[in-house]
């Protein structure tokens, strides 16, 4: 663990979902059109919509594997060529972790960590808005029934600082999704979450900036809670499928999507597109000029594409100054905080971003986060003693402000 002379307060941590998670307060007459549990070929499978759902390969999270098992694969350090599934290494009973579910063991160990304090987000619950797509009213369902599971287990906000559990919303019906942020905003959430991309609404996918939004946009502006957009399984998904190398019915070939099972092309290709395209819309379609106050995060989705995205909008308004009230860049700047994965060009995204709107987030217990969250500072060794503390604490209070 890395010595620092502050707690350091860490902007991605997880935990993973009770069985329950989604089922405890589930209506009932949604049940069979969300999630269930059942006996598959010997094996309890998580059935979504009726389907069994292949986000996650292991659901139930027992065993799992350790955290930071795959830093190698993501630091690009696979020199031996070794698959996934090797590189997970050996698994753990869940027994062993009682953090990764439970909020006073996850309070001691953040303790020996050196953490101040952490935000929580889902592991299985960012994959499930694109599995119920087709049917809108029970992924409000799902989500609420999942919300009201989070507050009970982990809490919104305890009132302590430690930790800060983000319910997960999703947009696709706009009265729906309003009346559940206004719900979770009164239970005292400080940071809700969603996924990247564009918002499914039963028939196809819209802009998140399209104006059907605004009434959500607009409470979360007036109530000074920042929206976090994590990465999760969004309809990106669905611009591999332009790209098959299969015939229709014979295989994948860019369809469903099956957690660590993973493919050369959309890695290369558009491994970034969902939040780049995501603060586009934000931003091209007027939502950070409506507004001004929202305040947002991205997490988990890496930081590398912000200096094209900036080079982008400056472009778009250099030729079409009369689509933006204000420079579409200095609208970023101000309302968007983003966590870089540890293996980002850290000095690169200090000069284009500015240090102020950089947040530490280790992916904490994640195989594709680091072990020890607070190692994240060796990643960031130009920076100076006050630039590593607004990195590894201060913005992310400032966000949360």
């Amino acid at each position: 663990m890395a010595a620092l002379d502050f707690k350091a307060f860490d902007a991605d941590n997880h935990y993973y979902e009770a069985e329950d998670a989604f089922i405890r307060y589930i209506e009932p007459a949604m049940a069979k059109r969300c999630m269930q549990w059942a006996e598959v070929g010997g094996k309890r499978r998580l059935l979504v919509g009726g389907k069994v759902n292949k986000f996650i390969p292991n659901p139930r999270f027992d065993p799992i594997a350790r955290p930071g098992s795959l830093e190698d694969y993501f630091r690009g350090r696979n020199t031996d060529g070794l698959d996934l599934k090797t590189m997970f290494g050996d698994l753990d009973p869940l027994s062993e972790h009682p953090g990764y579910r439970d909020r006073a063991a996850r309070l001691r160990l953040m303790d020996e960590q050196g953490l101040e304090g952490a935000l929580l987000f889902p592991t299985l619950g960012v994959g499930m808005q694109e599995a119920l797509k087709r049917d809108v009213p029970a992924l409000h369902a799902a989500f609420t029934a999942f919300n009201r599971w989070l507050d009970d287990d982990w809490g919104f906000d305890r009132g302590d600082g430690r930790l800060y559990a983000a319910p997960m919303i999703t947009l696709a019906d706009p009265a729906l999704a309003a009346q559940e942020v206004e719900r979770v905003l009164a239970a005292g959430a400080r940071i809700l979450v969603m996924v990247p991309g564009p918002v499914p609404d039963g028939e196809g996918y819209v802009s998140p900036g399209h104006p059907r939004f605004d009434p959500v946009w607009a409470q979360l502006d007036e109530a000074g809670v920042p929206m976090a957009l994590h990465a999760g399984l969004s309809g990106v998904q669905q611009y591999g499928k332009v790209w098959r190398t299969t015939d229709p019915g014979s295989g994948s070939g860019g369809g469903d999507f099956e957690g660590f099972k993973h493919a050369v092309f959309p890695l290369v290709a558009f491994q970034e597109r969902g939040i780049s395209d995501t603060f586009a819309a934000l931003i091209c379609h007027g939502v950070l000029e409506r507004f001004p106050h929202l305040r947002l995060a991205s997490i988990e989705n890496g930081a590398m594409w912000v200096p094209s995205l900036l080079r982008a909008l400056t472009d778009g308004y250099g030729k079409m100054p009369f689509s933006f009230e204000e420079h579409p860049v200095e609208q970023f700047k101000r309302q968007v905080w983003v966590a870089p994965y540890y293996e980002d060009d850290m000095a690169l995204l200090k000069d284009v971003l500015g240090i102020e709107r950089l947040l530490f987030g280790s992916d904490f217990p994640h195989a594709e986060g680091l072990p020890e969250p607070t190692d994240y500072v060796k990643d960031i060794p130009t920076f100076d003693d006050a630039e590593v503390r607004k990195v590894m604490r201060d913005n992310v209070l400032e966000l949360m402000a």
